[in-house]
């Protein structure tokens, strides 16, 4: 992305320049012969052409002048950055609809379930049992623009002595006064699981020491819950994914909503084109006008 950058066209232009000044400066624009460079008699449009060309590269405009050009590139840069961005965005909307419309994977709670967390928002599905005893309360959740909370517990999977991290779902800020409120909301029948990979959020400064669980979290930080676990997690959560029919009864099924937007930056990067080409224009054009008055007023 680098080398296109500089390769562009608007790299050689002051060589382009500086050629067409050091021409002028040895022969006017005309030969031994005393015919024009381009012709007999150079046209009025062709003169004010070569103005706009010559004039920001007088002594007194120079520095001024390397710093447009400078500002441009530097523009122009932008705009290619903006572009890779652009490319990055819609390689992972590509990524994100292959994971979403593959089969889904069964956990088993062997070393090979670790290679899924990369795979974010892919199906997985697996047999097992809650543990509610180590479940934990996400604080800060919407559903429907309500606030309240969702309910992350440990899914011990079926054949292993591994857990996933499952989020269940939201419920209501006044359902919960406390954390052992979260019990009522336990769904001990549920044997069989269906949802899709989380993608990972970090915790912001230091981990709770799992001496000390915490049962109040404003994330769903793997390494930190997984950490006050009695036995290993896997290193990715899973959200379940809502039933067909309509919910009436918490937690209701919530996972994160995944955008397949492109995103403003290929419109950003026009603007940053548009603007390398304009500022050089206008800076020429504003220059010219004032070495012609200064010009006319000696």
């Amino acid at each position: 992305m680098g080398r296109i950058a500089i390769e562009s066209p608007i790299s050689i232009l002051p060589s382009l320049l500086s050629f067409l000044i050091i021409h002028r400066n040895r022969n006017g624009w005309a030969g031994h012969g005393g015919a024009h460079f381009f012709g007999d008699r150079p046209s009025p449009g062709y003169n004010s052409f070569m103005t706009y060309l010559t004039t920001p590269f007088k002594r007194r405009w120079i520095l001024s002048t390397l710093v447009v050009i400078i500002a441009s590139l530097v523009m122009v840069r932008l705009g290619f950055w903006q572009l890779d961005r652009h490319a990055q965005r819609m390689a992972y909307i590509d990524a994100v609809i292959a994971e979403v419309g593959d089969a889904p994977f069964a956990l088993t709670g062997g070393p090979e379930d670790d290679a899924y967390a990369e795979r974010i928002y892919h199906q997985v599905e697996a047999n097992g049992r809650f543990d509610f005893d180590h479940q934990v309360i996400i604080r800060n959740q919407f559903y429907n623009d309500a606030l309240g909370y969702h309910l992350v517990t440990p899914f011990l999977i079926e054949g292993s002595d591994r857990a996933v991290l499952v989020d269940r779902g939201w419920v209501p800020p006044e359902a919960i006064q406390s954390p052992e409120d979260a019990r009522k909301f336990d769904e001990p029948d549920l044997t069989h699981i269906m949802g899709r990979i989380m993608p990972e959020e970090k915790h912001r400064g230091e981990l709770p020491s799992p001496d000390h669980p915490q049962l109040m979290w404003y994330r769903v930080n793997v390494v930190g819950i997984g950490a006050q676990m009695p036995y290993e997690v896997l290193p990715y959560a899973v959200a379940l994914i809502p039933p067909e029919e309509s919910q009436t009864q918490p937690p209701y099924r919530n996972p994160p909503k995944f955008k397949l937007d492109p995103g403003p930056h290929w419109g950003y990067a026009m603007q940053w084109f548009l603007f390398a080409a304009a500022l050089p224009l206008f800076y020429a054009w504003q220059v010219v006008r004032v070495d012609r008055r200064e010009n006319q007023e000696l």
